[in-house]
């Protein structure tokens, strides 16, 4: 056989065989392919018992061949991977101190943190002028404050500030030392001891809040002024009510001024004999310091004129010393109108007089006076009365 017969003999069978093999290559490819054409087998070379390296076939040798290059690659791959990085990071650091200066300015920004007091050595304090600088107020109020203290200090223990001379004028009930106790003011005491009140009335020296005081606690002064004159001066002017006559009340008698204020609560003594008396009211209310409360306070009226009548006769007499309103017993008032006083003489003889009104009061009440002081009306053996409801007194016979 020739060549070309041989090639037609044997070129069949190696189609044959070959269709075979490039289906098992396919197979063999596409598994390669399943597994990944980038994963490199590196082969270790084992050493021979005589140390001598068996030599790689020539598979092997392309194999290492292709590793090497893909050494090669993957080396450049992570260079350029290396600088990308570092590119992108160096990218990503400036992206940061961007967003890093957007998000401060953003931000709201907060106060520092307050740092702690730090105590200075004793060496390094600043001097009181230096560490508290006065202005021209803070340095008056000062000096203010140390003049209000000296002032204070020289009232307090000046003897000028001490009573030395009290004058009390207009009192006639009262002694000049119950009213000095009763402004709290002695010999040799302050002079504010008896003021009361703020800070005002104490350095003007006002005893506005005391006299107010005593005249509501003593109902026999109606009124008090009080002056002070350095050095150690007091002037006291006072001003009080007269007693008049008594009335009767459940309890005993209440001593009443001219305007009904009750001045004094006595009870009931047969040792004491008070006059004079008004007799015949109806007496509803009273009270130590207050007005009196009387039912027929008209009746009251009237004796309170009988009685202020006598007392002008006393005191338009000149040189007697007899007093027909201390003499006086006792001032009714009838229900008819008529007036009975009772009045003891000179000679301690007791005479009633009779009046129908008030008319000519303070002429009969002369005349009577007139009577008593030459004896007209001293008759012992005469028991009656003395008419003087009309023009001439007579004398009448009970």
């Amino acid at each position: 056989m020739d060549d070309n017969e041989l090639d037609k003999l044997f070129g069949e069978a190696s189609a044959a065989a070959e269709e075979p093999s490039k289906e098992g290559a396919s197979d063999s490819d596409a598994a390669e392919k399943d597994s990944g054409a980038d994963i490199f087998v590196i082969k270790q070379y084992k050493e021979g018992s005589d140390g001598e390296e068996d030599e790689p076939d020539e598979d092997q040798s392309g194999d290492s061949g292709d590793s090497e290059g893909s050494d090669e690659e993957v080396a450049e791959e992570d260079e350029s991977e290396e600088s990308g990085d570092s590119e992108d990071s160096e990218d990503s650091g400036e992206d940061a101190e961007d967003e890093e200066e957007t998000e401060e300015d953003e931000a709201p920004k907060k106060a520092p943190p307050k740092k702690p007091v730090q105590r200075k050595h004793p060496q390094q304090q600043k001097s009181l002028r230096e560490a508290i600088p006065l202005s021209r107020r803070g340095i008056t109020v000062i000096c203010l404050a140390i003049a209000i203290i000296a002032v204070v200090l020289l009232v307090l223990f000046l003897p000028a500030f001490r009573v030395r001379n009290a004058h009390v004028e207009g009192n006639v009930v009262m002694t000049d030392q119950q009213v000095l106790r009763e402004l709290k003011l002695e010999y040799n005491s302050h002079l504010m001891g008896g003021v009361s009140g703020n800070i005002l009335d104490i350095i003007r020296l006002d005893y506005g809040k005391t006299e107010e005081r005593i005249k509501r606690e003593n109902p026999y002064i109606e009124d008090i002024r009080v002056s002070v004159k350095l050095p150690s001066t007091v002037d006291v002017q006072v001003k009080e009510r007269m007693k008049v006559c008594y009335i009767r009340t459940p309890d005993g008698y209440a001593a009443l001024d001219k305007d009904g204020i009750v001045l004094e609560l006595t009870s009931f003594d047969a040792k004491k004999s008070v006059r004079p008396v008004i007799c015949g009211l109806n007496v509803t209310y009273a009270e130590l310091g207050k007005q009196v409360k009387i039912s027929n306070m008209n009746d009251y009226k009237k004796a309170i004129i009988v009685l202020g009548a006598i007392l002008a006769a006393d005191n338009a007499s000149i040189g007697d010393t007899y007093s027909m309103f201390e003499n006086t017993v006792e001032v009714r008032i009838l229900p008819s109108g008529y007036i009975f006083l009772t009045v003891y003489s000179p000679k301690g003889k007791l005479i009633q007089i009779k009046f129908d009104s008030l008319e000519k009061i303070s002429d009969k009440t002369a005349w009577l006076l007139y009577a008593f002081n030459s004896d007209a009306l001293d008759i012992p053996k005469t028991k009656g009365f003395l008419d003087m409801t009309g023009d001439d007194p007579t004398l009448r016979e009970y």
